[in-house]
């Protein structure tokens, strides 16, 4: 058995982009371990990871790859050999091989006699073989983008600014991406801007405490969460928790330190959305709660380490003032013009389909088909003058496209509108029918609360999906850019959940006769094969 000893592998770069790096990071040790495995070295790792660095551990790694054998197969018997003489083909197989005639034998493989020669080959020494393995495990990697420095040379998603490679106690020395491997590692910025000398893995992870870094990304979520949980304690507030901005703090700490900040009680007459977007999506802030409502109140997990924690708060209060500021001058404005369908008149959807106003007009014309089968559910809901609700909610569902404040918060449309149709003392159903316009958004999202926000969903999900096939804008392969794949399981939950008698194939091929020409039957299909997916049936 070969000898082994403690490897460790960290690769310094300049800080990495959270977003890209996340969408890779589950296949990073994956691609290093089958790196491993071509070169016949694979052992077990442990992967840790920070803004500045990318770390692998392995307790155990082979200071050699194991002997083996080169396997040469060559031509048939029949075209090797001729008369008992050796043909050429077989000498260039000999050539190849580096034997001589003499050596020429053959063996059965896949049932047929051929030329073969097995090869002894030794195995080289790890130290010889880890720089190239580290370069084909980083160009490997695939971050959508990537960046060139110095010459331009070189790619990946960041600058590499250096190797530490130590195999035991010995320095496994290379040069790649003009970088020489070394023994040093980068500090944490707080701490210093030298390198820091480390002489095998047991010293490297005793170091990072003096460096300031905390390598283990894990550990560094688990240190975010308790001092959530110790401001929470303290102040009795309650910090909601985004997985997804998690992930993302963590990957651009090294020493993430949680921290309580506030904003001016009057930014709260802007819509709890609104602000909670601003922190997450333009600070990374956590939205904090009290008594079940958002408070002027916002965590910011700093990767700063300074005695002085309450200037690092200062700073963050002063950024999010600012944007707060502007939001609420948007709200404001916003809230000072008429908030109608008309301006949808200068926004085209779609060439070939005109403006949003229009797109609007062919979705109050599938409301009202849809209306006719529910009509008695409707009444009992919205009460005698439905109609008139059903026109004005399905009007109003994209005027907010129009305001400031989606056009800074894209994301927010349907959710704005709500607000500015309470605000304008819109009826309650059309106010909850325009918040609630694109629901369900995913998978484990909510359905439409009401039969007549699902009448105005369902029609915007259909005029859409008749509207994009009529235009060509038919989803192929992965490809999908109108989320039409979502629509179509839209259409399916909402008609489930709300038990419509509705023959959907029937109803598309009358609505479609308004459209240009095109293809029902292939919609019709489209919307059934996602309905299969909703059953544990085969669909033949």
């Amino acid at each position: 058995m070969n000898e082994t000893k403690e490897l460790i592998v960290e690769i310094g770069v300049e800080e990495l982009p959270a977003i890209p790096f996340l969408k890779e990071c589950g296949n990073v040790a994956a691609k290093w371990r089958e790196t491993l495995a071509q070169n016949g070295l694979d052992s077990e790792c442990e992967f840790y990871y920070t803004p500045r660095r990318i770390a692998f551990y392995h307790p155990k790694f082979a200071v050699r790859q194991e002997d083996g054998f080169s396997e040469f197969i060559g031509a048939p018997r029949q075209v090797a050999q001729k008369d008992g003489a050796w043909t050429p083909a077989a000498l260039s197989f000999a050539k190849k091989c580096g034997i001589e005639e003499s050596e020429l034998k053959f063996e059965t493989v896949g049932g047929k006699e051929v030329l073969y020669y097995k090869k002894p080959v030794a195995g080289k020494p790890s130290s010889e073989l880890l720089g190239d393995m580290i370069e084909k495990f980083l160009m490997s990697l695939n971050f959508g983008k990537s960046m060139r420095w110095g010459d331009g040379k070189f790619e990946f998603i960041r600058p590499i600014r250096s190797f530490l490679c130590l195999l035991g106690d010995e320095v496994v020395k290379f040069n790649k991406f003009d970088v020489e491997s070394g023994d040093t590692i980068f500090m944490h910025r707080s701490i210093g801007y030298d390198k820091f000398t480390v002489k095998n893995a047991k010293d490297y992870f005793a170091a990072m405490p003096k460096i300031g870094v905390i390598l283990d990304q894990n550990v560094r979520r688990e240190k975010i969460l308790s001092e959530f949980k110790q401001i929470e304690a303290k102040n009795g507030v309650m910090v909601e928790v985004d997985e997804a901005l998690l992930d993302e703090v963590v990957a651009i700490t090294e020493h993430p330190t949680a921290l309580l900040g506030g904003f001016e009680r009057e930014f709260l007459e802007v819509p709890s959305e609104v602000i909670i977007t601003s922190m997450k999506e333009n600070q990374r802030y956590f939205p904090v709660f009290e008594g079940g409502k958002l408070a002027n109140r916002f965590v910011v997990v700093s990767n700063a380490i300074s005695p002085e924690p309450a200037l690092i708060v200062k700073g963050n209060e002063k950024v999010l003032r600012a944007r707060l500021s502007d939001a609420m001058f948007f709200w404001r404005s916003d809230l000072a013009h008429e908030f109608d369908p008309e301006k949808l008149k200068n926004i085209t959807y779609l060439k070939e389909l005109g403006s949003t106003f229009d797109k609007s007009v062919r979705e109050l014309g599938v409301a009202k088909r849809l209306a006719k089968i529910c009509a008695d559910r409707l009444k009992a809901c919205a009460g005698e003058d439905y109609e008139a609700l059903l026109e004005r909610a399905v009007m109003l569902s994209k005027a907010d496209l129009t305001t400031q404040m989606v056009y800074e918060f894209t994301e927010l449309q349907g959710v704005m509108g709500g607000y500015y149709a309470a605000a304008k003392g819109e009826n309650e159903n059309v106010v909850t029918a325009i918040k609630e316009q694109y629901l369900p958004s995913g998978e484990a999202s909510a359905l439409p609360s009401t039969i007549f926000s699902s009448v105005v969903a369902l029609a915007i999900k259909l005029e859409t999906l008749i509207g994009l096939f009529s235009a060509g804008k038919i989803p192929s392969g992965n490809k999908d850019p109108y989320a039409l794949r979502r629509a179509a399981n839209g259409v399916i939950k909402i008609i489930q959940n709300e038990n419509l008698n509705l023959d959907i194939a029937a109803f598309l091929r009358e609505t479609a006769e308004g459209y240009a020409k095109f293809d029902v039957e292939a919609l019709i299909g489209f919307i059934f094969d996602r309905l299969y997916t909703f059953f544990d049936v085969n669909p033949s």
